[in-house]
């Protein structure tokens, strides 16, 4: 029987928290060889903006997953209300809106789990889950319920 430690609730991330690495104040540790600081700073807005959670980490002796669920919007992403964004060209407008376009989830154990995509037909506005050679329609607020992997957003014209 199940008690109420046994229960793991999964931890809730808002996506701008994780953005914040890149205010250019955020100081982030990375090895690689060497333990560094780093600060890190948007200076260009690209048309697609494509967003890697880092889910697996491994140690001396196994590879573990992150099972924190990130809480991301599907349409608006609206970048300039949490990142300093570069100064405009002359007579360029800054696009500083996003729509998710694609949203990939990892289900499952490191080494032994399976990857779904959630892909938007944009010209329907319809929102499909593929796995393998399976597809079906799904509803755009069941895309955000998974422990998402990698995110491509689109810029908004």
């Amino acid at each position: 029987m199940k008690t109420k430690k046994d229960v793991v609730k999964p931890r809730l991330v808002p996506l701008f928290n994780i953005l914040k690495k890149f205010d250019g104040e955020t100081i982030t540790e990375v090895v690689r060889p060497h333990i560094a600081r780093m600060q890190y700073r948007v200076t260009r807005l690209p048309k697609y903006m494509i967003l890697h959670m880092r889910r697996f980490t491994k140690n001396n002796f196994f590879v573990e997953k992150n099972p924190t669920l990130v809480n991301f919007p599907v349409k608006n992403l609206e970048l300039k209300d949490y990142i300093p964004l570069p100064t405009p060209r002359e007579n360029e407008k800054l696009r500083t809106k996003y729509d998710l376009i694609a949203n990939i989830v990892h289900d499952g154990k490191p080494g032994e789990g399976s990857y779904r995509a959630f892909v938007q037909r944009k010209s329907e506005e319809l929102w499909y889950e593929m796995q393998d050679l399976h597809v079906s329609e799904t509803l755009p607020h069941l895309v955000a319920l998974s422990e998402t992997y990698m995110q491509i957003y689109e810029q908004q014209q």
